[in-house]
């Protein structure tokens, strides 16, 4: 079934900002959500140091669209620079720290999902389709992991404070709004792509960033992962599953809120993967409606990486009550 568009004839209609009882932005829609950042306007979000943060404004460009294909992403380049973290390695797992690079390199040390604060030397190996880098741990031993485990480290709160980070979610939010995958495609990560997952317990789904400009118009069929609870498939495009769920939230006055998952009644608390420990995230929030379904609240979290101290949008997380 094909999402109807909520998006017609509501262009004109201005934006709402506001503040919410708990210290997070309200985003009131008269019928539309138009966009976040207007000049004249700050953005409050709630963060360790409750900022307020200038709007930019934003510039667009349209480029070629190509069919959307999730299938593993590929780093061309890779330059290494500043400070890093683990990214990637579930909470039971490790990430070894090898010499020589590769996965045949001799083990030196067994770094846990969450490590911070590692420095890049420089050094970097290309094998085959992937990039080699080679760091020195906080507590001084020297080795090589595989790219794609290391992100660049940046706090919570600078994140919180970066106006470029509320710009890339201003245009996240602008392009799920107009169905505009050429803006969409500016802003996400160039190096892995838009990481999808239509609940938190489920797996990654993942659009190449060469991909991500046909997102709203490609309509292949993709599994997303189990419903809870039970063995159902949840099968569909990105058009017929995942977008119905990002308007139901952004299109119904929610709740901006920074390094934290709002939520509502469910059987089973709504985790941040830990795997994504060292990512930074904005969490756009549905309340369930007063005197409904308590069940019936929604959260998107777009989390942001940095590359070469630029954010990028690189994943959107679904969470919602759970029966």
């Amino acid at each position: 079934m094909t999402s109807k568009n909520l998006l017609e004839h509501r262009s004109h209609h201005r934006l709402q900002l506001h503040i919410h009882l708990n210290g997070g932005l309200r985003i009131g829609h008269p019928r539309f959500l138009v966009a976040i950042m207007v000049v004249s306007i700050s953005l409050f979000v709630v963060s360790c140091t409750r900022t307020t943060v200038p709007l930019l404004p934003t510039n667009t460009a349209a480029t070629e669209i190509p069919q959307a294909n999730p299938t593993p992403f590929v780093i061309s380049t890779f330059e290494p620079s500043g400070v890093y973290a683990v990214v990637g390695i579930p909470e039971e797992d490790v990430l070894y720290l090898r010499n020589p690079a590769g996965i045949t390199g001799s083990i030196v040390e067994e770094l846990a999902y969450d490590v911070r604060g590692i420095t890049a030397t420089g050094n970097v190996a290309n094998l085959g389709s992937s990039i080699w880098m080679e760091i020195q741990t906080p507590d001084g031993s020297r080795g090589w992991v595989n790219s794609l485990n290391m992100t660049e480290d940046v706090s919570q709160e600078q994140f919180c404070q970066d106006a470029r980070a509320l710009m890339v979610l201003d245009h996240s939010l602008r392009s799920i709004q107009t169905q505009d995958g050429d803006l969409l495609s500016q802003i996400v990560n160039p190096r892995r792509g838009l990481i999808i997952r239509h609940d938190w317990w489920n797996p990654e789904v993942i659009v190449p960033a060469d991909s991500v400009s046909g997102i709203f118009d490609d309509r292949s069929e993709m599994e997303w992962g189990l419903m809870s609870g039970g063995d159902f498939k949840i099968q569909g495009s990105f058009q017929e599953i995942i977008l119905p769920l990002l308007e139901d939230t952004i299109l119904n006055s929610p709740v901006v809120v920074c390094g934290e998952v709002p939520s509502g009644t469910t059987s089973r608390p709504a985790l941040w993967p830990p795997e994504y420990t060292s990512l930074n995230y904005f969490a756009i929030h549905r309340p369930a409606p007063e005197g409904g379904n308590a069940f019936d609240w929604r959260t998107w979290a777009f989390a942001f990486e940095y590359i070469d101290e630029q954010p990028y949008l690189t994943l959107i997380i679904h969470f919602r009550g759970d029966v």
